[in-house]
């Protein structure tokens, strides 16, 4: 009797061990979003979160680049929308779009990594800032194009924008405030470089940031021109 019992008990227990917990995208996403509300998205943080282990959320989602896709597309939807165009140039907008993808980044670094495919999944943004330059006067691959070539202006800058603050935050000196300060010596070694003169106004992530969009909005221009006088000549 107890023999019989005790092999009872140990099916019950086996199969409870063995019993693979119900998970699903929805659920898994709500976990994405409760973890990543309060903290970094980790595998680990998830799974907690699902009530499973790591080895089964890893079964259905093949690892934490999974997770943090949607850790991305989640916080894609609280980053607004593309700014108005009313009342400004093509070049201003521009700008402004550039100022709007850039706060977009930083804010949530995690939609840096995949860029466009998180940060617009549904391409309703590039529709938007494509009719606009349309509006303007582009073709719709001017104005694809030029999309492209901007976002990625910003996601370069941002990148390295993120790094030079990773460094700072572990301690190191990144290049240009260790280039400044070599600078200060006057290095025998640096000759082309000894003419520069970088105060605080020239290490300004923001100043620096307006500089290389507008060197990439005036390329944009130099292109069109171009375009222009080639059709009417």
């Amino acid at each position: 009797m107890d023999e019989k019992g005790d092999k009872h008990e140990s099916g019950k227990t086996a199969s409870r061990r063995g019993r693979i917990p119900s998970i699903n995208k929805a659920l898994i996403e709500a976990a994405v979003r409760k973890v990543g509300d309060q903290e970094e998205v980790t595998m680990h943080g998830v799974a907690k979160a699902l009530g499973v282990n790591v080895t089964t959320l890893y079964r259905h989602t093949g690892g934490l680049e999974y997770l943090k896709i949607i850790h991305a597309r989640q916080k894609s939807t609280q980053v607004g929308e593309v700014p108005a165009a009313a009342g400004l140039t093509w070049k201003q907008w521009l700008g402004q779009l550039a100022d709007f993808y850039r706060t977009a980044f930083l804010s949530n670094p995690d939609l840096l990594k995949y860029a466009q495919a998180a940060l617009d999944p549904d391409l309703q943004r590039l529709e938007r800032a494509t009719q606009v330059l349309i509006d303007y006067g582009f073709s719709a691959l001017e104005a694809v194009r030029t999309h492209a070539f901007l976002i990625n202006n910003v996601v370069g800058y941002v990148s390295q924008e993120l790094q030079t603050q990773l460094e700072s935050d572990e301690g190191q000196t990144p290049t240009y405030a260790r280039l400044a300060e070599i600078l200060k010596s006057r290095s025998h070694r640096l000759p082309a470089l000894s003419e520069l003169r970088l105060g605080d106004e020239e290490l300004d992530n923001d100043a620096n940031f307006r500089y290389f969009i507008d060197c990439a909005i005036q390329g944009v221009a130099a292109r069109q021109e171009r375009k222009e006088m080639s059709d009417t000549s």
